[in-house]
């Protein structure tokens, strides 16, 4: 007699045979009833044999779309973070062009004085 591993295997190689949306049916029916009842390794070995049918082509483009949505994400939060910080460095600029010391114009922008100093050497006449 099969075990519950063995006989998952196997409704996953008869559900490849399925063709069309049933086979979806089929796959998403196995991995839902045996996903409580198989330990990780056999899940691994289930998941090989049902490489490539429908379902694993969507699951895979699911992953993908999220992977997508999340570098977007991250881009846009970068983005912001840097034009903060060319905000801040046009304050700083604007301040000592108005004569503020670079101490003072650090302690406002929280831009290091290090990097005031820079910002003032670059963009003030010596």
């Amino acid at each position: 007699m099969l075990n519950e591993a063995e006989l998952a295997i196997r409704a996953a190689h008869l559900a490849k045979e399925v063709q069309g949306s049933l086979q979806v049916l089929c796959v998403a029916s196995i991995i839902a009833i045996t996903d409580k009842i198989l330990p990780e390794s056999v899940k691994k070995m289930l998941l090989e044999v049902l490489r490539m049918t429908d379902i694993e082509k969507w699951l895979r483009e699911e992953g993908r779309e999220e992977g997508r949505v999340e570098g977007r994400m991250e881009g846009r939060v970068e983005g912001r973070e840097e034009g903060r910080e060319e905000g801040k460095e046009m304050v700083a600029i604007a301040a000592l062009k108005e004569g503020l010391p670079p101490e003072t114009v650090a302690r406002f922008t929280g831009i290091p004085i290090d990097k005031i100093r820079k910002i003032a050497s670059t963009h003030l006449p010596q």
